[in-house]
């Protein structure tokens, strides 16, 4: 794709532009938001199966964990905003499509996962764009706040949006909620037009992998096995998004079928865990995190299992739900700006497209084993068993109660040791708990940020 040699004088520089960035970003996600609650509460209407909802998530996720790869080598061969650009135009197609189905009163489930494989095909493109340029907007000791911010994207939309959409489904329907979240796309690509962003530099790494596409991605998989430190890091977080899966697709069909499909206190719990995303971001821009990150993630880790989802778990009424779910998320948005902002200063800046593609792949691709593996357990054997008269409501029935949810819940406690384990673990392996000495930043993040070759 072709480049200006300069930035336009009218476009916004520096922080202001990361700033606009964001501010358009949250627009779009906060409709988007407003969307997966609307069609959540669509889909568990008409099936009342934990099992549908976590296959919607697949849906998207799936074609996104397959195509990341590839889609970041794109992110350093292509231009970077433009790149952005592209995944929020294909993401408002399907989006369309879904209001174009609705309007005709001809939606059906298969609509949702035909739309969900277009928005992650799409949004595969996203997370390698997004976390790659901020290290050509922003210096290098900004990475962990920048990394807060984005994490406050998702968090301030995600407290209002479901509450909002919970008001709005009555007035308005699944119709309105969807020619919002169309329109916002619109905002997003606007704000891309009046921000600069710098392609990386050039570094000897990034040009002695230049070939073809395939040659390209290969060369950021043979920069990530030739760094024991990154390969272990990878494959804890592997692990916790496999102890990720029995906890978050569970969150919706707990609260549901202990509530009765009560959708008011649906929003209420969703809203805490994202109250928690926010406060969890507020504290990461202010303190910009422990000196050594590693032990940040670590901890982290342990209090996601041990005080949020075995929380979530135990929990049998709003109040336990809501603490559960916001500590949930406060130790989630922690893990994930240290983690993230590690990557960053240590990965040559024009290989970060490649690289952040591959470890979403690596690290994701455990993910659904564990949502399938908890929707089925829950629906075939833990549901059933835990109803009072089941095999195993003597045994777990004062852990997570009887009745409809708790096997759910009991899923949901199994995630949360499962978590604790793997933060434990970031203390216990060398090449993980030292990273931060064994792979030394990239000297490359260290350069004063220079406007070149952007549109």
């Amino acid at each position: 794709m072709s480049q200006d040699p300069a930035p336009r004088q009218y476009q916004l520089h520096g922080m202001r532009a990361f700033y606009a960035l964001w501010g358009g970003q949250f627009v779009s996600i906060f409709a988007t938001q407003m969307t997966f609650f609307a069609i959540t509460l669509w889909a568990w209407d008409i099936s009342g199966s934990a099992t549908t909802l976590v296959l919607v998530g697949l849906a998207s996720f799936l074609p996104r964990m397959l195509l990341s790869p590839f889609a970041g080598t794109l992110v350093d061969r292509w231009n970077r905003k433009l790149v952005m650009a592209l995944s929020d135009a294909g993401a408002a197609l399907a989006t369309g499509f879904l209001l174009s189905v609705f309007l005709t009163n001809q939606a059906q489930l298969w609509h949702l996962y035909v739309a969900g494989f277009f928005i992650g095909g799409f949004g595969a493109l996203q997370y390698p764009a997004v976390s790659s340029v901020i290290s050509t907007m922003v210096p290098k000791d900004q990475f962990t706040r920048a990394n807060s911010l984005r994490s406050l994207i998702a968090s301030a939309s995600g407290i209002g949006a479901p509450l909002l959409a919970g008001g709005l489904i009555a007035l308005i329907g699944i119709n309105g909620i969807l020619l919002l979240d169309l329109a916002t796309f619109f905002v997003a690509i606007a704000t891309l037009l009046i921000i600069h962003i710098p392609q990386p530099a050039a570094t000897e790494e990034g040009q002695a992998g230049r070939g073809s596409f395939w040659q390209e991605t290969m060369n950021g998989l043979r920069y990530i096995l030739a760094r024991t430190s990154m390969v272990a890091l990878f494959v804890v977080f592997m692990f916790s998004n496999i102890a990720a899966g029995f906890v978050e697709p569970m969150v919706n069909p707990l609260v549901l079928a202990r509530s009765g499909n009560d959708a008011t206190v649906l929003g209420l719990v969703r809203s805490a865990g994202s109250a928690g995303y926010l406060i969890g971001g507020l504290l990461m821009t202010a303190w910009k995190g422990p000196r050594h990150r590693m032990t940040g993630v670590g901890l982290g880790f342990i209090a996601e299992g041990l005080l949020g989802a075995v929380v979530l778990a135990l929990g049998q009424a709003v109040p336990a739900w809501m603490v559960g779910y916001f500590l949930t998320g406060l130790s989630i948005t922690i893990i994930n700006t240290l983690y993230i902002a590690i990557l960053q200063a240590k990965v040559a800046p024009d290989l970060q497209g490649r690289i952040f593609g591959l470890e979403y792949l690596v690290t994701t691709a455990s993910f659904p084993i564990g949502q399938l593996m908890a929707g089925f357990s829950a629906d075939r054997w833990f549901e059933p068993a835990l109803q009072p008269s089941g095999n195993l409501a003597g045994t777990f029935g004062r852990l997570v109660g009887t009745g409809a949810g708790a096997g759910i819940g009991l899923v949901i406690l199994f995630g949360g040791m499962l978590t604790a384990l793997v933060g434990l673990s970031c203390f216990l392996i060398r090449p993980i708990r030292e990273i931060e000495v064994l792979l030394p930043d990239h000297p490359a993040n260290d350069a004063p940020l220079a406007p070149t070759n952007a549109v």
